[in-house]
């Protein structure tokens, strides 16, 4: 009885002396089941960061109370890569779906531009039914700095101008609706396939 007693003042105390204040939003207060991982998981930070940032931290001892520095540009990167994550995810969901040019409604059938507007819009956002619209929207992005989430477009295949668009995946796939092989949402392999080389007409970033 007296330990209980003795512990709720000595809590009481920290409370009021403002030693139990919520920790700054650039600093995360460990408990005795985190390790660099979980905290990178909970808070959707990449663990390399995250580990630069608390290089007095021995990851073998991450106890109850330990006060970790998290990276500076947590906040910003976890915007992007939770909104292009949510549209991929919205656009796996719609895998195998047929290819119809014009189709715009999920489970039943998509052309390229309705995939893109439907995974995207489905998180927020507001786009075209059109690819050569698309292609117009955001800002330019050159192949070696694609990211995930960026839209992909071809040029003059049924017809001249931007004829198609993708969403990139990363690692060189892409997640479209498309006609080359099995008509339907797939994924596909982007650069190195000969007919995407040829009409590759650029990129778009739209995620910031």
């Amino acid at each position: 009885m007296k330990k209980v007693i003795i512990s709720t003042v000595l809590a009481t105390t920290l409370l009021v002396g403002g030693t139990a204040s919520a920790a700054p939003s650039n600093q995360y207060v460990a408990t005795d089941s985190d390790t660099f991982w979980t905290i990178s998981q909970k808070l959707n930070v990449n663990l390399a960061d995250l580990m630069s940032a608390n290089p007095q931290v021995n990851p073998q001892n991450i106890y109850a109370g330990l006060v970790i520095q998290l990276p500076g540009s947590a906040s910003q990167k976890q915007s992007w890569e939770a909104k292009a994550d949510a549209i991929i995810a919205t656009g796996m969901k719609q895998l195998g779906t047929p290819y119809v040019f014009g189709g715009d409604t999920p489970y039943v059938a998509f052309d390229c531009s309705g995939f893109v507007q439907y995974a995207f819009n489905q998180n927020g956002f507001n786009l075209p039914h059109s690819s050569s619209m698309l292609s117009q929207l955001g800002t330019p992005v050159a192949k070696s700095d694609l990211r995930k989430g960026d839209l992909v477009f071809l040029q003059d295949t049924y017809t001249s101008g931007i004829s198609h668009v993708a969403i990139y995946l990363g690692n060189n796939k892409v997640l479209q609706a498309g006609t080359m092989g099995t008509r339907e949402v797939k994924i596909s392999t982007y650069f190195g396939t000969p007919y995407y080389d040829v009409h590759y007409a650029g990129a778009r970033r739209i995620i910031n």
